[in-house]
């Protein structure tokens, strides 16, 4: 399906020779860390939608269409010489650790640079937008596994009714639990424990037996 590209980018892409480049940018936005990255595949830094984007490189592969229903993925391979990109996954993956697991989300955009020199809020000519899902470093690259959300694997019914297991986090707003614990097993006997069962998050009085579905 053919990409609908801004008019100026269909006239630069058309043009035998040129001064205007298509970019690609990455924006990677990852739990636990404030500052947003955003690196764009240059010799040189871009200003972009009031942004600064990094200089950084690194490699992509081809994105294409899928027809037999499959997830699509791609593989993103980010420079990892610095280190710099490893140090934002430990932080990662401590975050996940304490606070429960919360999807790493990379959009990618292509650019092109006169469309942004004629407006610098200008929308991206592509733009995709993947979960993480296999991240893995080595001395050279970090490399992400990226794919969309798979309808099938999210849980239906939504929300569930269980007997003596809590659906909050720990010290979340809902739990309201202000002690020093660090860990809990979601149990009421636990909630007792810990002097929080009155915002216990399940459901003492549902009573047992199969499983009832209500509308």
């Amino acid at each position: 399906m053919p990409l609908p590209l801004s008019s100026i980018a269909i006239e630069e892409k058309n043009k035998l020779a040129t001064d205007s480049v298509f970019l690609i940018c990455l924006e990677i936005v990852i739990p636990g860390i404030v500052e947003t990255v955003r690196v764009v595949r240059n010799n040189e830094d871009l200003t972009w939608k009031g942004e600064t984007w990094v200089a950084f490189p690194f490699e992509i592969d081809e994105i294409g269409d899928v027809s037999k229903g499959e997830v699509p993925q791609v593989n993103v391979r980010v420079s990892n010489v610095s280190r710099a990109l490893e140090a934002y996954l430990y932080e990662y993956d401590t975050y996940c650790k304490n606070n429960g697991f919360a999807p790493i989300t990379v959009k990618i955009y292509v650019v092109n640079t006169k469309v942004i020199q004629a407006d610098g809020d200008a929308d991206p000519e592509v733009e995709h937008e993947f979960e993480l899902k296999q991240p893995k470093t080595d001395s050279k690259w970090a490399t992400f596994v990226l794919g969309t959300s798979n309808p099938f694997n999210r849980r239906f019914p939504r929300n569930r009714i269980l007997k003596n297991f809590c659906r909050y986090r720990l010290g979340d707003a809902r739990c309201g639990y202000t002690g020093t614990a660090t860990a809990c097993d979601k149990t009421l006997t636990m909630c007792r424990a810990l002097g929080n069962a009155s915002r216990f998050g399940g459901f003492p009085g549902a009573g047992s037996g199969g499983l009832k579905v209500a509308s």
